[in-house]
């Protein structure tokens, strides 16, 4: 995840300022920098320009990012608040972005991923599951699939849900499982289950480059801490939220 905050904060280091569309002028900087993997961008600022100019405070900035590739998975939706930017307000109003922002306050994130995402991300991650196909029905994931029972692959439906157990990892729990027709063995059921976690794992969204922890920490002026908030399978879609 470590790639977005960075991109963010290098826009915002460098497209901050005075006068004209500062939405757009962001806007056009993330796209430019994300390129390819993203489909849209949307920003919003919360600026009060004497606030600005006096305190070097800016309120905050939404970021509504559609269709982002964060490997090894699709994100429908990603929204990020960046909250309480201090930054040089004489670089500024100078017209020397670069480099003016000296602290930000927490960062703030959804995630909504679409189940036809997490079903491409399976065929990526869990080779030994065949044919997966992810729905959701009533708060629920529904997981189907192939498992090897010997040599042959047996059909197979499991329903669960997601959960959050520290770290940077979100697993998925079976709570009912069949196999065609018949209740799963146990053991079987254990094996589909960690071969299918853990669902999400945060770290492969960071591509796990320990320069640009270095970086987004040396430009936000603080450790970078991931705090998972929330994770839900809502209507046809599951949501996850934090802050950084």
């Amino acid at each position: 995840m470590t790639n977005i905050i960075l991109a963010i904060l290098l826009v915002l280091s460098q497209a901050l300022g005075i006068g004209g569309d500062i939405d757009r002028k962001i806007e056009q900087a993330m796209k430019a920098e994300l390129g390819k993997k993203v489909e849209e961008v949307k920003v919003k600022s919360h600026i009060n320009e004497g606030s600005l100019m006096t305190k070097g405070k800016i309120a905050a900035i939404d970021f509504d990012l559609k269709g982002l590739w964060m490997k090894p998975v699709r994100v429908e939706g990603a929204q990020f608040q960046v909250k309480d930017i201090r930054v040089d307000s004489t670089k500024i109003l100078t017209g020397k972005a670069e480099k003016c922002i000296r602290s930000i306050g927490d960062i703030t994130f959804r995630f909504d991923f679409l189940p036809k995402d997490l079903t491409r991300a399976l065929k990526l991650d869990s080779p030994n599951i065949k044919d997966p196909k992810v729905s959701i029905e009533g708060g629920m994931v529904v997981i189907e699939g192939k498992y090897p029972v010997g040599p042959v692959a047996v059909p197979f439906v499991v329903k669960g849900y997601l959960t959050y157990e520290g770290g940077s990892k979100i697993y998925y729990r079976i709570q009912h499982a069949k196999l065609i027709g018949v209740g799963l063995p146990g053991g079987i059921k254990q094996s589909i289950e960690n071969e299918l976690n853990p669902i999400f794992d945060l770290d492969k969204f960071e591509e796990n480059k320990k320069e640009e922890f270095d970086t987004c920490e040396e430009l936000i002026g603080r450790r970078l801490e991931l705090v998972i908030r929330q994770v839900i399978a809502s209507g046809n879609r599951i949501i996850i939220t934090g802050s950084i």
